[in-house]
């Protein structure tokens, strides 16, 4: 029996997820694009999703940064209520919202659904950092080398 893809807007789809969340569920979901390159690829990997009592800078999370607009990003920063945004595969631009806009946070990536990588573990938590930290220049190169390879 072939499984039925059903494909919702972003706005209903997340809302409920973040519905789920706050209810204290864990959710997995499929990612689209490409703004959280190399961990996340887009429309290949799920990420499971679970509402943390505290945010801290390195996180992947869920959160609304405008009425019904959801990003997955990587926390760059926290000033107080502040957070401050910006997905992996993004070289300048970054996106701002408060601790309370926050939905989720992702406990694991799920590659093509199989591999369940932890991202509390140790080693994924430092080539995060790792990847983070590098000057831009080199990130530039290693994303265009990257999509090149994954894209064509």
């Amino acid at each position: 029996m072939n499984a039925k893809k059903v494909i919702l807007p972003n706005a209903l789809m997340l809302g409920e997820v973040s519905r789920m969340l706050d209810d204290g569920h864990s959710v997995v979901i499929m990612t689209k694009g490409a703004s959280m390159s190399p961990f996340i690829r887009g429309e290949r990997d799920s990420v499971e999703l679970e509402k943390r009592p505290e945010v801290k800078v390195g996180d992947i999370v869920l959160c609304t940064i405008a009425p019904d607009h959801y990003v997955l990003h990587r926390v760059n920063a926290i000033n107080g209520d502040a957070v401050r945004l910006k997905g992996d595969g993004n070289l300048d631009s970054t996106e701002t919202c408060t601790l309370a806009d926050v939905c989720g946070t992702v406990t694991a990536i799920i590659r093509k659904g199989r591999r369940r990588i932890d991202c509390s573990k140790p080693c994924f938590m430092r080539a995060s950092r790792r990847w983070v930290s590098a000057p831009r220049l080199v990130r530039r190169y290693v994303l265009g080398f990257y999509r090149r390879i994954n894209f064509l």
